[in-house]
């Protein structure tokens, strides 16, 4: 449990809220993890702009909205000082951020072992203008990700992991080991059950009928090996009856699969990987983690393949 023991919140001004902070907390008292935290201010163009686009919807907004920085900074140190006398060890960073690189930079020099910021606003000129904060540390963070959202975490929680079970791709096969071991660490952090999540379509008919079978296009074959990750990384209790319960083989795109199981098992966590090589597709559609941010009740953790946290 001594995987986690850097976590930076990051709180952006125009998304504040502590939401960030608490979830960080609640690791960090299981783990004696260290939390810090940052205040994203951004520069005035930034913040002319924003004030232009959601001049109309101030009415809708929370009430932290109106408050000035140094409010919201007041705000962060008494909460702060408040947390400290609870005996957790949790500081603000002494250094100014304005921008997602200083985040960046600050996780690269620190070695940060997760990053926690409360889930954006998602409108369409974010997409069209500036991206949201969350979005950009998903694309760009090399650490992993926590986007929290309001549902607690609470003990025996449902954990969604998506994964590729049967790949023959190097790159991938390691991406499914840092999902798995995230997922096995999470497991263990909310004493909760883990939900495997394959989506593949299947065999595709063949216009010759002489298209080779292979055991990727069989059902069988993806639950057997889902069966051996589940034994090898300890992800499901010794008690479990029906195994297949908490595997999920769909043939639907990833996001639609994640959305409708998220729900109908009301997970707290939904962990993905990413293998952090963007290309023209993913920078105009988003990854699959973008995709299911807005579509989704629970928190969202993406850890890249080249996360070191378990290493």
């Amino acid at each position: 449990m001594d995987s986690y023991q850097r976590l930076l919140v990051v709180i952006d001004e125009h998304d504040f809220s502590l939401k960030g902070i608490s979830r960080a907390l609640y690791m960090a008292s299981r783990t004696n993890a260290v939390v810090i935290v940052m205040l994203l201010q951004h520069g005035n163009f930034v913040s002319r702009l924003v004030d232009t686009f959601e001049q109309s919807d101030s009415e809708s907004l929370p009430n932290t909205k109106h408050l000035t920085i140094e409010k919201k900074r007041q705000c962060i140190n008494e909460f702060i000082k408040s947390t400290c006398q609870s005996g957790l060890s949790i500081s603000q960073a002494a250094i100014n951020c304005t921008s997602c690189d200083d985040v960046l930079t600050f996780c690269d020099d620190f070695k940060v072992d997760a990053v926690f910021i409360a889930a954006s606003r998602h409108k369409l000129w974010n997409w069209l203008t500036i991206k949201a904060l969350d979005i950009r540390l998903i694309r760009e963070s090399t650490r992993p990700v926590v986007v929290v959202k309001d549902h607690l975490w609470e003990p025996g929680g449902r954990i969604i992991s998506l994964i590729e079970p049967c790949t023959e791709d190097i790159e991938h096969k390691e991406l499914n080991e840092t999902v798995l071991q995230t997922t096995a660490h999470f497991t263990q952090l909310l004493k909760g059950d883990c939900h495997l999540v394959d989506c593949y379509f299947g065999e595709t008919p063949s216009i010759s009928f002489h298209q080779a079978m292979t055991p990727e296009s069989n059902e069988g074959y993806h639950f057997e090996q889902m069966s051996k990750y589940t034994s090898q990384y300890h992800l499901l209790p010794s008690n479990v009856k029906t195994v297949n319960e908490h595997f999920h083989l769909a043939k639907e795109l990833p996001e639609d699969a994640i959305e409708s199981l998220s729900k109908r098992v009301d997970s707290e966590l939904v962990i993905l990987g990413d293998k952090g090589t963007p290309n023209l597709l993913s920078n105009l559609c988003g990854n699959v983690a973008e995709q299911v941010i807005d579509r989704i009740n629970c928190d969202l953790l993406v850890v890249k393949k080249s996360s070191s946290a378990f290493n």
